[in-house]
């Protein structure tokens, strides 16, 4: 597995390392995605049946393609279209059109086009990668495509690609009750620990995978000297990073809304 992460050796001449490390990415990427698939069956296998009595067959909910929550975006400007914000409702799952419209929101939200030029500018900033050059639009145009490319591909692999092919749910769905520590471990396993598609609890196969892959990706379209195990792995965990924060957010944000409501909605006082 470790060759999706690009290959860092050297070979006799320039052409021939930037054709090797596009071959041995390309090679990874298809191969991982293809172990995924077969390791799916092995999950499922693994899977207990549930205890307790079970509703029959027939009350199950069709898949769903728009049983969407509410986007009321976090602090009025993170979008959150994947998160379940009522544990007690049962949702029902998602069909493959449903995963992939998820990623396409996310990554064609306005709030994607903010952050990708967040992440150009640092790059700028830190002159990376090098052969870009700094100062100039030139540069700068060359990272935001880059950064918007990172984070589409992160989107469509851990929400759509992934999730399709071993059937898990890409939805974050919120504890909500309980203490700090209990509610914040929670949201930082669901990095780990994800549902199927028939409601079962299963490793995040979608997150973990999804982001190495997209990793793997972006081989494509960073210059040689950025193609490499480093900088591949500094990205997958970039990446697992950010989904952990946004796992927090998620979780407390109707709280904090709701607190911030009361502030702002106070009865003002008569006298």
């Amino acid at each position: 597995m470790f060759m999706l992460f690009g290959y860092d050796k050297r070979v006799t001449t320039e052409v021939g390392t930037d054709l090797l490390g596009r071959y041995r990415s390309f090679a990874l990427w298809a191969t991982m995605l293809l172990v995924v698939s077969c390791g799916s069956s092995i999950v499922e296998a693994q899977q207990p049946a549930p205890s307790g009595p079970q509703p029959s067959t027939n009350s199950k909910p069709p898949p769903a393609d728009s049983v969407q929550p509410k986007n009321d975006r976090i602090f009025g400007v993170v979008p959150n279209y994947r998160t379940i914000e009522n544990p007690n409702i049962r949702m029902a799952p998602l069909s493959a059109k449903g995963k992939f419209k998820l990623a396409l929101e996310d990554s064609f939200d306005p709030y994607a086009y903010v952050i990708a030029g967040a992440f150009a500018g640092f790059g700028q900033s830190k002159n990376n990668p090098k052969s870009w050059g700094e100062e100039s639009w030139g540069p700068f145009t060359k990272r935001y495509a880059a950064s918007f490319a990172d984070q589409t591909s992160e989107n469509f692999m851990t929400e759509a690609v992934v999730p399709w092919l071993l059937k898990e749910d890409p939805r974050y769905f919120r504890l909500g009750t309980g203490g700090f520590f209990k509610r914040t471990g929670y949201a930082v396993s669901r990095i780990w620990v994800t549902q199927t598609d028939a409601g079962h609890r299963t490793f995040n196969f979608s997150e973990i995978l999804g982001a190495g892959a997209s990793a793997g990706i972006s081989n494509f379209y960073y210059p040689k000297e950025n193609r490499t195990l480093s900088n591949n792995l500094s990205q997958w965990g970039v990446m697992v990073g950010e989904d952990t924060f946004f796992n927090l957010l998620k979780e407390y944000w109707p709280d904090i809304h709701q607190k911030m409501f009361k502030r702002f909605h106070r009865p003002s006082l008569s006298f």
